[in-house]
């Protein structure tokens, strides 16, 4: 299936992980909307896609908890480009200090949860309406294994949000069964990007120990395409996908 002229949102796009999703999406001839805290960060990817690749692509810095600015985006989205096709909820953040839970912040413990599972939430919950009254669309939540917490004892907000993240799409599977809309998980395995970088767990890393942002890029592009619409529910680990398709 051709993705030229249909409409992605991508959460967490300013860098990293999210901002290749963003440019590998463009590259196929999808429009964008952008989001992100940081809106020169946003703005700077939005302009690259829409040069590089001719698409269009609207840069938001918004806060994705915020359920009204999200609602408002997704309005403004579909009155000047489309329906939305696909949902990529990549927005993340991590605790500020690698500390066993009993030491650490607890409030910055939760305002990892809330932006890493109430954020995919709000978003998610506001684009789904319309992917199911249309009967296709797909929804990718970009989750983790969360080895630094398995490997330290640390990092417990941001475990147990991805986890739970992954509960959500496990949730969506039988309900959307039947409307055409298909909800995955996607692992991209150990990625270099700002946030792993910053973690101390990864600082012995061997430059050939790192996962290849590029398999994830790949596997997002084939759900978009509808390659993995028997697997609504699923977990999809790019780096072993990647490895298989490998000669």
């Amino acid at each position: 299936m051709t993705l030229q002229g249909r409409v992605a949102v991508v959460t967490g796009a300013g860098r990293g992980l999210g901002r290749d999703i963003a440019l590998g999406l463009a590259e196929a001839g999808m429009h964008l909307a952008l989001v992100a805290r940081t809106g020169q960060q946003v703005r700077a990817v939005a302009e690259e896609a829409t040069q590089a690749h001719g698409v269009r692509a609207f840069p938001a810095a918004l806060d994705v908890r915020d359920a009204a600015a999200v609602q408002r985006l997704v309005a403004h989205v579909e009155q000047q480009v489309g329906p939305i096709d696909l949902l990529v909820n990549n927005a993340a953040r991590i605790e500020r200090q690698e500390l066993p839970f009993w030491e650490c912040d607890v409030e910055d413990a939760w305002d990892v949860v809330e932006v890493n599972l109430r954020g995919p939430m709000v978003v998610t919950r506001a684009l789904l309406p319309a992917m199911v009254q249309r009967g296709r669309g797909h929804v990718v939540n970009v989750t983790s294994l969360a080895r630094a917490a398995a490997r330290t004892g640390t990092y417990t907000g941001y475990a147990v949000s991805k986890r739970a993240l992954s509960a959500l799409t496990a949730s969506l599977a039988e309900p959307l069964a039947g409307t055409g809309v298909v909800a995955v998980d996607v692992l991209p395995g150990l990625v270099r990007t700002g946030l792993t970088g910053s973690m101390p767990v990864w600082a012995d890393v061997p430059d050939d120990g790192w996962d290849d942002a590029a398999a994830t890029v790949h596997v997002v592009l084939d759900v978009a395409r509808g390659r993995y619409d028997d697997r609504s529910g699923d977990v999809l680990d790019a780096p072993a996908l990647a490895a298989a398709r490998e000669p």
